[in-house]
């Protein structure tokens, strides 16, 4: 099955519609447009953990990198007992593949070796047809893990950026345990519409470094007609999590409806 074919039948399986992808409208349409017409070398570069930390330095600064533990082609035992105690473990060719650790005494390193190797023979390109991926080197990557001032995983701010400039933020909340959702616009107002997760019904306090996300978003995203930018605004810091080419594979729609077309007239093809 070409890939466009793919496209449209997962698109009537998960969305129950087929996609308008000869004159497309909605974002999601407009997500698998790009995925099939447009993979220029920077898609690729943004999809690649490890050479998207060099593409951040040089626009913004290695200070709103993650430290780095080490990158591995597998994770040996010798390899596991120089980790420190807390880290996050990431599959450099994918979205998704991840472990966090917090407490290595906790683990069981066979369980967590496999698991890795799992990650290094899982075809990323392959499962949603995003051949950005394709010919990245299969490597796991250790960083430092991330931690609020109350010791928790901090929110996830996600800037939907158009032509540089951000338009929307989704904000992710408890996203490893009961995951909900609140989408607001560039200047924290929140927006009645909702992707896959449930709405967080309480109000969020605008973040002090709002505007300076902003800025490191813009920049970052000026190379692309859209891009999704993924930073942790912490207390005293902003930290770069991932550059995201196609929000859910293109089969995560807004909702309601009427805010797929909204969104997707701020994308330009």
């Amino acid at each position: 099955m070409s890939d466009k074919s793919y496209a449209k039948v997962r698109y009537w399986i998960e969305l129950d519609e087929w996609p308008n992808l000869e004159d497309p409208q909605k974002f999601t349409e407009k997500i698998q447009f790009l995925k099939i017409q447009e993979q220029p070398i920077m898609r690729r570069k943004a999809a690649n953990r490890i050479e998207v930390r060099e593409y951040v330095k040089k626009k913004v600064g290695s200070h709103y990198l993650i430290p780095l533990h080490g990158i591995y082609k597998k994770i040996t035992r010798e390899e596991w007992e120089s980790l420190p105690n807390q880290f996050v473990l990431k599959a450099n060719h994918g979205s998704g593949l991840l472990k966090i650790v917090f407490d290595k005494n906790q683990e069981d390193y066979k369980r967590v070796y496999k698991q890795t190797e799992y990650w290094k023979r899982f075809d990323y390109a392959e499962f949603g047809r995003e051949r950005v991926y394709e010919d990245i080197p299969r490597r796991i990557v250790a960083e430092e893990l991330l931690l609020d001032s109350n010791n928790n995983i901090p929110f996830d701010y996600k800037f939907f950026c158009f032509h540089g400039k951000v338009e929307i933020i989704q904000v992710d909340i408890d996203r490893f345990y009961n995951q909900k959702r609140k989408l607001l616009d560039r200047n924290f107002n929140e927006i009645q519409a909702t992707i896959l997760h449930p709405k967080y019904e309480q109000e969020l306090e605008r973040p002090a470094n709002l505007d300076e996300a902003i800025e490191i978003a813009e920049k970052l995203s000026a190379d692309f007609n859209f891009i999704r930018v993924d930073l942790y605004l912490l207390e005293d810091h902003i930290y770069f999590g991932e550059l995201t080419n196609y929000p859910g594979g293109g089969f995560q729609p807004f909702q309601p409806e009427s805010m797929e077309y909204k969104v997707g007239s701020m994308l330009q093809l």
